[in-house]
């Protein structure tokens, strides 16, 4: 019964003060902080991402700098929606409570206080400039053979290096081969990196 009355003498002094339950508790609240997000920008070269195509039999290898995204974390406070369950009730008896709704979003939306704090490095990368010939870089060819004839060749492998415009000529690192081939070239320096590659005899048997 107490908390009847109490509900009773709440409601009637929001409708006294005509700004409505939910925007009175909202106005009165603490302001709750929560980290966020902020903006995104580029940050420092972090490794280059290869990339490979074929013109005939001559594979071209490419690489394009990629570098870190920094994200700045920002310190965000702002009040939160309270009494939202009076605004049925004051639709229905008062007549206010969409007025109410509203003024409760402009309250929290008023009372948003944003402190930046710092950027961070985050493990997204993003290319920062233009795609360039994979020069000089020493390369290890895993070749296997097509199957023919029901018979799994066997796989093999050849050191090779590309040239000054990132060319690896297969006719002339395979020129003794007529078979058609699946070749997956890894960097020596870094044999995380793969790139595909298939080679097509020019006097296939």
């Amino acid at each position: 019964m107490t908390k009847k009355i109490l509900m009773g003498c709440l409601a009637i002094f929001c409708v006294i003060n005509f700004t409505g339950c939910a925007s009175y508790m909202t106005r009165t609240s603490s302001l709750f902080s929560t980290l966020e997000n902020g903006e995104k920008s580029t940050g420092g070269f972090v490794k280059y991402k290869y990339s490979g195509s074929l013109r005939g039999n001559v594979g071209v290898l490419e690489k394009t700098p990629q570098c870190a995204v920094m994200i700045e974390k920002i310190r965000v406070a702002k009040k939160r929606p309270r009494g939202l369950a009076f605004i049925l009730p004051e639709i229905v008896f008062f007549g206010f409570g969409f007025y109410d709704e509203m003024r409760v979003r402009a309250i929290v939306e008023e009372s948003k206080i944003e402190v930046p704090l710092a950027k961070f490095e985050s493990s997204e990368l993003i290319e920062c400039g233009k795609k360039e010939p994979a020069a000089n870089e020493e390369i290890v060819l895993f070749v296997r053979p097509e199957i023919t004839n029901d018979a799994a060749p066997g796989t093999y492998i050849k050191h090779v290096s590309t040239d000054e415009n990132g060319i690896i000529d297969f006719n002339k690192i395979f020129r003794d081969e007529n078979r058609t081939l699946n070749i997956t070239a890894r960097l020596v320096s870094d044999e995380s990196v793969a790139v595909s590659f298939m080679y097509k005899p020019l006097n296939p048997r």
